[in-house]
C-alpha cells in the first residue's frame, strides 16, 4: 500500500521542532514547544514521514488520560501542518499532502478516542478529514465546523493612510484617543486584573483555573519573548491592555482587557492601531485577529479591515468496541 513506508513517531527535541513548526506553511506559534507548555496540561509533538524524514507534524493535545486528543482554550489553530519542502507541482504536492494527511488519520483515531483539531486557515484540502471512513460510517467520521478569522496583510500598511482604509467609527475613536499614552507592560498581575473586570462587567466570574491558565500564557511569552503586553492610558489611569503573539509569519490577538469604567474612551481602538504598526516593525507580513465568531467581537475585528480566512474545527469520535 502507497502508505507502508510512512511511520509515526514522537518528536522529543524542542531546537527541531520548533524549526519545523516555523519553516511550515501551516505553522502557528500555537504548535510551539513554549507555548504548548504554558497550556499546563499533556501534549505529544508526532512526526509523520519516510523514516528518517518527517513530512508532516501534528501537535497533541491529550487529556489526563492520554486517551482523547483535543482542542484546548486559547489555542485557535493546532493539529496537522506540511514540512515545507522544495516546490513540487500541485498536483503532485496535493496527492502526497493527501496520503500524509490519510496516513496520520489512520494512524491518531487507532491511538484515541477522540480526535478533536483546529486547522489553520493555510491547511486548504481537508477532504481526507471528510473521507475518513467514507463507507465505513458506523466506525466514526468526522465533523466539520466552519469557523472564521480576520488576517490583515501588513504589506503597504503606514500610519499615515492606513486609518482611511478602516471603519469611519475607528478613525473617530483614533483622533479621541490620540494623546494617550501607549507603552510596553510587563505587570502580568495587573493585566490579570483588569481582564477579570473585562467579564465581571459582562456578569461572568472567571474560574481561577482560567485564570491560571491566562497567567501562564502570559508569563511564558514575555518570559520567551514572543509575546507583547501593552496599555493604553487616559488621564484617569490604564484603559485597555492586550497580549500579542508572535511568530516568524505574523502577530496574533489573543488577550484583551478593558477598564468597564473607560471603555468608551477609544483606548481600545488605539491599541490596536499601534500593535498593527508595532508588527509592521518588526517585519511581520501578517496580523491575525483570531477569531471573528461572534457577532460583537467580529463586527469590531473586521472594521480593521482584514480579510475573512476560513479554517475548520475538526472532530471525530471512535465507535465503542
Amino acid at each position: 500500500m502507497a502508505s507502508a513506508a510512512l511511520q509515526m513517531s514522537e518528536c522529543d527535541d524542542d531546537a527541531a521542532w520548533d524549526g519545523l513548526v516555523a519553516a511550515s506553511p501551516q505553522g502557528t506559534v500555537f504548535s510551539s514547544s513554549g507555548f504548548l507548555r504554558s497550556l499546563g496540561c499533556r501534549f505529544r509533538r508526532y512526526l509523520i514521514g519516510a523514516p528518517g524524514r518527517p513530512q508532516a507534524l501534528c501537535a497533541a493535545i491529550e487529556d489526563e488520560a492520554g486517551e482523547r486528543l483535543l482542542g484546548h482554550d486559547y489555542t485557535p489553530y493546532l493539529g496537522l501542518l506540511f514540512v515545507a519542502g522544495a516546490a513540487t507541482p500541485a498536483r503532485q504536492r496535493v496527492a502526497e499532502e493527501m496520503r500524509l494527511s490519510q496516513f496520520a488519520l489512520e494512524q491518531l483515531t487507532a491511538r484515541y478516542r477522540t480526535v478533536a483539531m483546529a486547522l489553520s486557515w493555510q491547511y486548504a484540502d481537508v477532504r481526507p478529514f471528510l473521507w475518513h471512513n467514507y463507507h465505513e460510517s458506523a466506525l466514526g467520521q468526522f465533523k466539520a465546523t466552519p469557523r472564521y478569522t480576520a488576517v490583515l496583510d501588513l504589506d503597504g500598511i503606514d500610519a499615515a493612510t492606513y486609518p482611511e482604509q478602516t471603519r469611519a467609527c475607528r478613525r473617530q475613536e483614533l483622533r479621541k484617543g490620540a494623546a494617550y499614552a501607549v507603552r510596553e507592560e510587563s505587570d502580568v498581575e495587573a493585566f490579570l486584573a483588569m481582564y477579570a473586570l473585562t467579564f465581571a462587567r459582562q456578569g461572568i466570574a472567571l474560574a481561577p483555573a482560567a485564570l491560571a491558565l491566562v497567567r501562564r500564557i502570559t508569563t511564558a511569552a514575555l518570559e520567551q519573548g514572543y509575546g507583547r503586553l501593552s496599555s493604553c492610558s487616559t488621564e484617569q489611569g490604564a484603559a485597555a491592555m492586550t497580549l500579542f503573539l508572535f511568530d516568524s509569519r505574523r502577530a496574533y490577538y489573543l488577550f484583551a482587557a478593558n477598564d468597564p469604567a473607560l471603555r468608551n474612551s477609544g483606548a481600545a481602538t488605539r491599541l490596536m492601531f499601534e500593535n498593527i504598526y508595532d508588527a509592521k516593525r518588526r517585519g511581520l507580513a501578517e496580523f491575525d485577529f483570531v477569531g471573528v465568531n461572534s457577532p460583537q467581537r467580529g463586527d469590531f475585528k473586521l472594521s480593521f479591515n482584514p480579510e475573512l480566512k476560513l479554517y475548520f474545527d475538526m472532530r471525530c469520535e471512535r465507535a465503542a468496541a
